[in-house]
């Protein structure tokens, strides 16, 4: 074998690995895309008949990646079950709100996410007043929202009391996130 023939072969050989040390492995978008971090402004809203009753609003951060925020604020309150004499029995029920947003997930413009609230009050009876009627609610809700912007993701108007409840979100991404 002469040495030109040596020389070649070596060069297919060796070619590939010489040609791999320098050579930046393009991006093809299919990777992993990065954590993003957005702060969400998620506000509950009561009002009767345009008479603004209550504004609750939390403050969360939410990952497009890993467990989303959750919220657990309540109270027990105590209800009379029974008096006797001097002697009266309590039951105590939990009251509050809780809020658990998962699948948080970006479109550049705008995000989507699972957003589940459940509201529970303790509301004066007016057939009896030392017999509270306990009120439970939930909310499940799945919405598109642009960056910035405070909309409205939900609304409804109850039957009975014709209170309105409204839900608020203004997502942003957090100072330092690559967007």
């Amino acid at each position: 074998m002469s040495r030109k023939t040596l020389v070649l072969a070596a060069l297919l050989l060796f070619a590939p690995m010489l040609q791999a040390q320098g050579a930046e492995k393009p991006q093809t978008g299919d990777g992993p895309k990065p954590e993003l971090s957005f702060l969400l402004t998620l506000t509950l809203k009561v009002s009767d008949h345009g008479k603004k009753l209550t504004d609750q609003t939390y403050t969360l951060t939410a990952l497009t990646h890993g467990p989303g925020p959750s919220v657990r604020d309540g109270d027990r309150v105590p209800i009379t079950v029974s008096t006797k004499g001097n002697d009266t029995e309590f039951q105590y029920v939990d009251t509050g709100t809780n809020i658990d947003i998962t699948e948080v997930k970006d479109f550049g413009s705008f995000i989507s996410m699972n957003i589940k609230v459940e509201k529970s009050a303790a509301v004066p009876n007016p057939a009896n007043k030392d017999e509270p009627i306990v009120r439970d609610t939930r909310y499940s809700i799945s919405p598109a929202v642009p960056l910035g912007k405070t909309i409205t993701v939900y609304s409804c108007t109850d039957v009975l009391s014709g209170h309105t409840v409204e839900i608020q979100l203004l997502a942003q991404p957090l100072a330092g996130a690559q967007q």
